[in-house]
C-alpha cells in the first residue's frame, strides 16, 4: 500500500504561501518573503502618499478618478461610486488565520483606507490574485448596498461575505450594474488564486455610462485581443498596468511600459493612467523604472498621461 502523505499545519501554510505569492509576482516575491534582504517585507518604512483624495467633495455630475495605489481606483462615474481591485492594507498575500496576512508589504501606503473610501455602489474585482483580490479589504468593505462583480469561476471565493449581490462576468459578456454598463474584456493573463484552480479567469473591464467609456486593463500581457474587442468604441480613458514585467518570462502576462502605451494607442484612448507599479515589489525591475519607461514611450504626448503618482485625483474634461 502506498503510504499516505501527511501535511503539518506549518507545511500546509508554506505550500499555500508558495502558491499564492507565486501568483502575485513569481519566485522573486517568494525569495523576498523569506529573506532579510527583502526590505519591503522586513523593516521597510511605509511612506505616505503626497496626495490624498477627498471623495466627499466629488460631484455626481462629473467623472472623477483617484489612484489609491497599485491597481486600486476610486471613481465617481456620474454619481455611481465605483471601487476597482481594492487592496488597501499594508500587506498582501495569504490569510491563513482570519485577516492575518503573510506576504509582501507596501512601499507607499494606500491613499485611502477602507473606512475612508465612503459608500460604494459597485465593487469590481478583475481576478483572484492576491494583489487584486485582498480578503481583509473585501471583508472590511462588506455592505448590503454594494454590488460586486467578479471573474468567471471565482464566485466561491466570496463565500461568507455580505454584499447586495456578487455576480460573475465572463469574457465579452456585459450587464448593467448601478447604472453602469460593465463588459468583461479578455486580455492575456490568468486568474487562478490556487495553481490547480485553472478555470478561474482574469478580466479587463469596459465601463460605460452617459456616452463615456472607461477601460480598465487590469493585468494583461501585450495582446491585440483588446483592440479587437473594443473596435468602434471611443475610449475616453484607459487605465493600463505597466509593472511586473521582469524577468523576461513575466512579459507573457504583464505588459512592459512600452507595450502598455502601445495598447492604449491601439484603442485610440484620449487619456491614460499607468498603474500596477510603485506600491509592491512583485518582480525584478527597479521600483521607479516602469514610470520612467512609460513616460519615455509617451514622449511627445505626455499630456495624455493624467495621473502619475499615488493619491492623485483627476476629473475627466467635458
Amino acid at each position: 500500500m502506498k503510504p499516505i502523505k501527511l501535511y503539518t499545519r506549518r507545511k500546509f501554510i508554506s505550500l499555500g504561501l508558495m502558491g499564492a505569492l507565486g501568483l502575485t509576482g513569481g519566485i522573486n516575491v517568494i525569495d523576498k518573503a523569506f529573506s532579510a534582504q527583502g526590505k519591503n517585507i522586513i523593516g521597510q518604512k511605509l511612506f505616505k502618499p503626497n496626495f490624498l483624495p477627498t471623495p466627499t467633495d466629488w460631484s455626481n455630475d462629473e467623472v472623477t478618478i483617484a489612484w489609491l495605489g497599485h491597481a486600486s481606483f476610486l471613481i465617481n462615474f456620474f454619481g455611481t461610486r465605483i471601487l476597482l481591485d481594492p487592496v488597501l492594507n499594508s500587506t498582501i498575500g495569504i490569510t491563513p488565520v482570519g485577516n492575518y496576512t503573510i506576504g509582501p508589504t507596501r512601499y507607499i501606503a494606500s491613499a485611502l483606507n477602507s473606512d475612508e473610501v465612503g459608500p460604494i455602489d459597485l465593487l469590481l474585482v478583475s481576478h483572484a490574485h492576491t494583489d487584486h483580490f485582498d480578503y481583509p479589504t473585501l471583508r472590511k468593505l462588506q455592505s448590503s448596498s454594494t454590488l460586486a462583480v467578479t471573474a468567471q469561476n471565482t464566485l466561491p471565493l466570496w463565500e461568507g461575505m455580505n454584499y447586495q449581490s456578487v455576480e460573475e462576468l465572463h469574457w465579452r459578456n456585459s450587464k448593467s450594474f448601478a447604472g453602469v454598463m460593465v463588459k468583461a474584456i479578455e486580455g492575456k493573463h490568468w486568474g487562478a488564486r490556487i495553481p490547480w484552480k485553472k478555470g478561474m479567469e482574469a478580466n479587463s473591464l469596459l465601463l460605460s455610462k452617459n456616452g463615456i467609456n472607461l477601460f480598465f486593463g487590469a493585468d494583461t500581457g501585450y495582446t491585440e485581443l483588446i483592440k479587437q474587442q473594443l473596435e468602434g468604441i471611443p475610449i475616453d480613458l484607459a487605465i493600463m498596468g505597466i509593472g511586473a514585467y521582469s524577468p523576461k518570462s513575466f512579459e507573457a502576462k504583464h505588459a512592459t511600459p512600452e507595450q502598455a502605451w502601445k495598447m492604449g494607442e491601439e484603442i485610440s484612448t484620449k487619456w491614460m493612467i499607468p498603474m500596477h507599479w510603485g506600491s509592491f515589489k512583485l518582480s525584478q525591475e527597479p521600483m521607479e523604472e516602469p514610470m520612467a519607461r512609460f513616460l519615455q514611450a509617451a514622449s511627445g504626448q505626455i499630456e495624455k498621461v493624467v495621473i502619475q503618482e499615488t493619491g492623485v485625483t483627476w476629473i475627466l474634461p467635458r
